[in-house]
């Protein structure tokens, strides 16, 4: 099991950072135009004033090395499933992959910390663990290589959103 902590300058205050991240068009509109995902849907969604709890389902384009793009075959979806716990500032996520579900745990944290000037910075830590036979560490390595671009995109997607929609 492997540890990465990722940091992202988002250029808007923290509580315009969190009401994006909650707004399902916006979510779809960044996942499916801005990172061009097939598909983003926002399966469940409760909201009980403390902890605001989302489910969404999507299928990204993903590179996947020929070892596994031959298990994996159609099934490169995911479901990320995570919690806003207010009080901690905190949102507590995991993906359940299609391809493999309960054999392989990446979970995480994202919270957010002032800058100053109307900016914020995205703090992502997350771990990847995979039991699969033979090809564990490849799948952890592709793992958290998608989920490490995929933040990182975000983060160039959701700036440039910023600048043409600004507050």
């Amino acid at each position: 099991m492997a540890e990465y902590r990722l940091e992202n300058v988002i250029d808007c205050p923290i509580e315009r950072k969190w009401a994006l991240f909650f707004d399902d068009a916006f979510n779809v509109e960044m996942y499916e135009q801005g990172l061009g995902f097939p598909k983003c849907e926002i399966a469940e969604r409760r909201d009980d004033g403390e902890v605001l709890h989302r489910r969404m389902i999507c299928v990204p384009k993903l590179e996947v090395p020929k070892a596994l793009a031959k298990i994996v075959g159609d099934r490169t979806g995911y479901e990320e499933i995570g919690d806003w716990v207010r009080s901690a500032g905190e949102w507590r996520w995991r993906l359940v992959l299609s391809a493999f579900g309960d054999k392989v745990a990446i979970n995480g944290t994202m919270r957010l910390e002032p800058l100053g000037e109307g900016k914020c910075k995205r703090v992502t830590v997350f771990t990847v663990a995979a039991k699969v036979f033979g090809i564990g560490k490849i799948v952890e390595k592709t793992a958290a290589d998608n989920v490490i671009s995929g933040w990182s995109d975000s983060a160039r997607w959701i700036n440039g959103w910023l600048a043409r929609n600004p507050a």
